[in-house]
């Protein structure tokens, strides 16, 4: 799964991606929405982590961009605030669900374990422990 991380914090985008990557992901990074527009037209991007709070733009008016366009792109947005309405705004504009900064490895795993459900409900569900086959 290919994950863009969108936040114009360089350090926190960098290592966002990198506990992506230990999760098994590929990443893309944007430090602002005309870098992300550039990935996305370039490259397949599986999902969006997306900062509400971008310097100079609105993370929540991309979203809705995000959201309009064909396809099933889900976005999860960061914030650093933990207030429950920027969490119930995020999903009544459409996006797959929210992370209140800092986050830790489990946080990330969990939302990527429920974006593979998401993006791929046809996988056969594996109990967890047990090894493939």
């Amino acid at each position: 799964m290919t994950i863009l991380v969108v936040d114009d914090q360089p350090n926190l985008a960098r290592v966002s991606a990198m506990a992506l990557r230990v999760l098994g992901c590929q990443t893309q990074v944007a430090h602002s929405i005309a870098a992300a527009e550039v990935v996305l037209a370039r490259d397949k991007v599986d999902a969006v982590f997306l900062d509400v709070n971008l310097r100079g733009e609105n993370g929540f008016d991309y979203l809705s961009t995000l959201t309009a366009r064909p396809g099933r792109l889900p976005v999860v947005m960061f914030t650093a605030e933990a207030q429950e309405e920027i969490a119930a705004e995020a999903r009544g504009r459409g996006a797959f669900d929210c992370l209140v900064k800092p986050f830790d490895l489990a946080d990330l795993r969990r939302q990527v374990e429920r974006l593979r459900e998401f993006l791929h409900p046809e996988a056969p569900v594996r109990p967890r422990g047990l090894p493939e086959q």
